[in-house]
């Protein structure tokens, strides 16, 4: 083998290497997701989360797909929760709307919600993805961040709020 033929068997690899895919969820971005998740969590007793890849994937392939609704399970036995916001939409926005319906919680009549499953306290890990999706809003709000989290396991399981819900 010559040396260009070396130099371009060896190009597609050092891409592949050097450039991770388009959907790919940066350090920053992780670290913003499990910080803003894991600081609620501390308020509420329960431990921190951690990150996992695959849960990640998961929500990536579904806010790639720009449908705001809910995955119904068919990414996998997961939590899940969604949120879309145009403009200035960052990571922290999107889990602040989740964790404001704490106000909403009555542990004497506890119902599932956003709030519940970011501090279910036998939820472990989480993988989160965003997507820019023009066709959330009318055009005339723009571009959306649309933002999917996913649980595992999953929160939210009725009957089981008092041990795994501290508001």
């Amino acid at each position: 083998m010559n040396r260009f033929t070396s130099i371009l068997l060896s190009l597609p690899l050092a891409l592949a290497l050097l450039a991770p895919g388009v959907d790919a969820t940066s350090q920053a971005d992780i670290t913003a997701y499990l910080t803003a998740h894991n600081s609620v969590r501390a308020q509420h007793g329960a431990a921190a989360l951690t990150w996992n890849e695959t849960l990640a994937g998961a929500a990536q392939s579904w806010v790639n797909k720009c449908v705001f609704k809910h995955s119904g399970g068919s990414l996998g036995p997961y939590g899940e929760n969604l949120a879309a916001g145009t403009g200035t939409y960052p990571i922290t926005s999107a889990v602040k709307s989740w964790t404001n319906e704490v106000s909403d919680y009555d542990a004497q009549n506890p119902q599932p919600s956003h709030f519940t499953q970011v501090v279910w306290k036998n939820t472990k890990q989480l993988g989160c993805a965003v997507a820019d999706c023009s066709t959330i809003f009318p055009p005339k709000y723009g571009v959306a961040h649309f933002y999917a989290c996913e649980y595992y396991p999953a929160g939210n399981v009725i009957g089981q709020f008092p041990q795994n819900v501290q508001a």
